[in-house]
C-alpha cells in the first residue's frame, strides 16, 4: 500500500516549495496543508517548533532540507550514484543561500535596515552565489542540460525555486545565461508546467 503524505506549511512557497515540486514531478498525491491563524496554537506540538513538516503514514518529519531530501530519495531524484548525490546536495546547499538570505529582507520591518540588506543582497550576496552556480552548471554538458548527471534531480528543482528570489529582487541576471536557460527548461517540463499553472498565487 502506497504511503500517505501530508505536507504542512504556511500559505506560501517558502521552504516547502521544493518538496511540492518533487511531488509534482513524481506524480504522487499528497495533502498540501496550509497553516494560517492556527500557527500559534500548533507550534509547540511540532518536533522542531517550526514548519514545514511532512507526515508519512503518521510519522512526522521536520526540518525542510531533511524532509525534502527524504522525498528526493523516495522518488529517485537524489542522483544515481553516491558521487552524484554529493554533487546534487552541494547545489542544493548553494541555492539555499539565495533564498535563505532573502527571507530576512522579507521579514525586516525597519525600512532603513531593509534598504541596506536589500542592497547587499542585490549587489553582493546573490551575484556571488549565482556566479558559482553558473560555473558549476556550465561544467556539466556545457550547462545545456541538468545541474548534475544526465537526468532531473532535486538540485534542478531547488534551483528553479531559488532563482525566483534574485529575479524578484531585480538582481542583474544577464551575467548568468546558463542559469536562466536552465530555469526555462525546467519550467517547461510537462509536469512542472502543469503544477506552476495551478499553483496558488501567494505573497511569498
Amino acid at each position: 500500500m502506497a504511503p500517505k503524505y501530508t505536507l504542512t506549511y504556511f500559505n506560501g512557497r517558502g521552504r516547502a516549495e521544493i518538496a511540492r515540486l518533487i511531488f509534482a514531478v513524481a506524480g504522487v498525491d499528497y495533502v498540501d496543508k496550509r497553516v494560517e491563524s492556527e500557527w500559534p496554537a500548533i507550534k509547540q506540538s511540532l518536533p522542531w517548533k517550526s514548519l514545514p513538516i511532512l507526515e508519512v503514514d503518521g510519522v512526522v518529519l521536520g526540518q525542510s532540507l531533511a524532509l525534502t531530501r527524504f522525498l528526493a530519495r523516495e522518488f529517485g531524484l537524489q542522483g544515481k550514484t553516491n558521487v552524484e548525490q554529493a554533487l546534487v546536495e552541494s547545489v542544493v546547499e548553494a541555492s539555499a543561500d539565495l533564498y535563505g538570505e532573502y527571507y530576512p529582507i522579507m521579514m525586516e520591518e525597519d525600512e532603513k535596515k531593509k534598504a541596506e540588506i536589500t542592497e547587499k543582497y542585490v549587489k553582493e550576496t546573490a551575484p556571488a552565489v549565482l556566479k558559482n552556480l553558473e560555473e558549476f552548471l556550465s561544467s556539466n554538458k556545457n550547462g545545456d542540460s541538468f545541474f548534475v548527471g544526465q537526468s532531473l534531480t532535486w538540485a534542478d528543482l531547488s534551483m528553479l525555486y531559488a532563482v525566483d528570489q534574485p529575479v524578484s529582487m531585480k538582481v542583474e541576471m544577464s551575467g548568468f545565461p546558463k542559469i536562466m536557460a536552465h530555469r526555462k527548461r525546467i519550467e517547461n517540463l510537462p509536469k512542472i508546467a502543469e503544477y506552476l499553472k495551478k499553483r496558488p498565487n501567494t505573497p511569498f
